[in-house]
């Protein structure tokens, strides 16, 4: 998986925020701008805007101080202008037309799209392939793929955006449970009669999920005395496994079975939806009937859920498993049991794939030169190897160099070695050691005018197919017709 390496202790990641030293690739970067007093030659002011709370800030901050130093000309306002992707991405919008707009912005491809309508974005790939000024060959390789995929998804050729703050999903399960259950009385066949183990459960797909564990663990908890159940049931919806979002569910599974979800024509720039097809329909429907189960249902999504998180149920011992982000995993801290770490399900004789979020950064235009290349050269530098370390060991956000994922800093931050069971501390080190198992399993849709439209259908019809008292044909056939539509009606 390795590009290059990263052998640094914490501290000295640390100290590299502030001081500039270490691997090759800084020690370059610095003597370039060094050897020509800065890169820029007229005073050039530049301004970033995030949602990012103050300790994010703070990480940013004095990779800007640091910057500044090496490009003396330039002056790096980082600002957190909104706590909402969408309340900046409107903001961006209301100050285009005064020329007050940043020159960098942190935000989702869907609002990065809604800017090049105004033609407002920096298309980036003369810079990044700059010879003077771009990254070389081997740092741009180091940048894990799926991130430079989704900033080339847009309607135009081209990069638009590049990764700031990724992460994706995991499953999220009851430990204490799970590990060590013998569930051979109930199938034999389940991970060949042995106990569970962590390594079943981190290769599940759904067929086995839901045809065989599912249904031995229903089994199981119901031959348990009342106050012995390893599922409990009372103010809360009970199921085995709970998935939070709908939406990347439904995206999830086109993805992972090659049903289709939506493309695009790079030709026209026009989107496709996709979606309305046998193959989603059919799973649909299975997973209603996995929802619908007499007795303890097997499946609950926060759709279902009376649109609350399913991490509640999953806490409170109502579910045994938990789908959720990697940037929310504090949220699966259970007092009462051990949270456990895993992939989540794939299709049988498939590929795993695992959805790629969080947003990324777009430069903003002010048809000034000076302003763009300063832009670029400050992403540059604060996600070179040193920094992009720094930022995923402070930020918790998923390392976006393959180097982070194999650096021995990243290895530190990530050890399970003096966390206690039962604690954020040791939920998020084991999601730190998962998402180096899943860089190259990470996807991303095509972004265009009506993709995030398509995503919040694609929840919608989600849902209202769990919701059906009886999922018929025609019913099912009309909720895949109306989410199409809905769409169209955006684009």
């Amino acid at each position: 998986m390795s590009k290059s390496k990263l052998i640094l202790p914490i501290a000295a990641a640390m100290l590299l925020a502030s001081c500039g030293g270490g691997a090759t690739s800084s020690k370059a970067t610095l003597t370039s701008h060094e050897q020509k007093g800065g890169i820029i030659k007229e005073e050039t002011s530049i301004t970033f805007w995030s949602t990012f709370n103050d300790n994010y800030q703070s990480t940013i901050q004095e990779a800007a101080k640091k910057f500044m130093e090496l490009e003396p000309k330039v002056t790096v306002e980082i600002k957190k202008e909104s706590g909402s992707y969408d309340a900046l991405k409107d903001k961006v919008i209301e100050n285009l037309a005064a020329q007050s707009h940043p020159d960098m912005f942190v935000g989702y491809p869907d609002s990065v799209q809604e800017l090049m309508q105004y033609g407002a974005v920096v298309k980036l790939d003369d810079y990044m392939n700059n010879a003077e000024y771009g990254w070389a060959a081997d740092e741009k390789a180091d940048v894990i793929k799926a991130y430079i995929d989704e900033g080339q998804s847009y309607p135009i050729e081209g990069t638009y955006s590049v990764p700031v703050a990724k992460s994706t999903e995991a499953m999220f399960y009851n430990k204490d449970v799970l590990i060590g259950l013998n569930l051979s009385a109930q199938d034999p066949t389940i991970n060949e009669g042995k106990p569970l183990t962590e390594a079943y459960i981190n290769n599940l797909t759904w067929e086995e999920l839901f045809d065989k564990l599912c249904p031995a663990i229903v089994a199981y908890n119901d031959g348990l005395a009342a106050d012995k159940k390893i599922l409990q049931t009372g103010d809360k919806k009970t199921a085995v496994f709970a998935y939070d979002s709908d939406d990347n569910l439904f995206i999830t599974l086109a993805e992972q079975y090659g049903y289709g979800y939506t493309s695009i024509d790079k030709a026209t720039g026009t989107g496709s939806i996709d979606f309305v097809n046998d193959g989603m329909k059919g799973l649909l429907k299975k997973f209603y009937g996995y929802a619908h189960k007499e007795g303890t249902p097997y499946f609950l999504t926060k759709g279902s859920n009376e649109n609350k998180y399913t991490n509640e149920n999953f806490t409170a011992g109502y579910t045994l498993f938990s789908v959720g982000s990697t940037g929310g995993a504090s949220y699966q801290k259970s007092d009462n049991f051990d949270t456990g770490v895993a992939k989540i399900p794939h299709a049988a004789g498939k590929a795993a794939k695992v959805i790629n979020q969080g947003p990324s950064i777009a430069l903003l235009d002010h048809k000034d030169e000076n302003r763009r290349l300063a832009s670029w050269l400050f992403y540059k530098f604060f996600t070179n190897v040193d920094n992009a370390a720094v930022w995923a060991i402070n930020s918790g956000y998923n390392p976006i160099r393959y180097s982070t994922l194999d650096s021995e800093a990243y290895a530190e931050y990530a050890s399970l070695e003096g966390k206690q069971p039962r604690t954020v501390d040791m939920i998020k080190a084991r999601v730190s050691q998962y998402v180096t198992t899943v860089a190259d399993d990470l996807f991303a849709n095509a972004v265009f005018k009506g993709s995030a439209e398509a995503r919040k259908q694609a929840g919608a019809l989600f849902t209202n197919a769990l919701m059906q008292e009886s999922l018929t044909d025609d019913s099912l056939n009309k909720l895949f017709d109306d989410a199409k539509n809905n769409v169209l009606a955006k684009m």
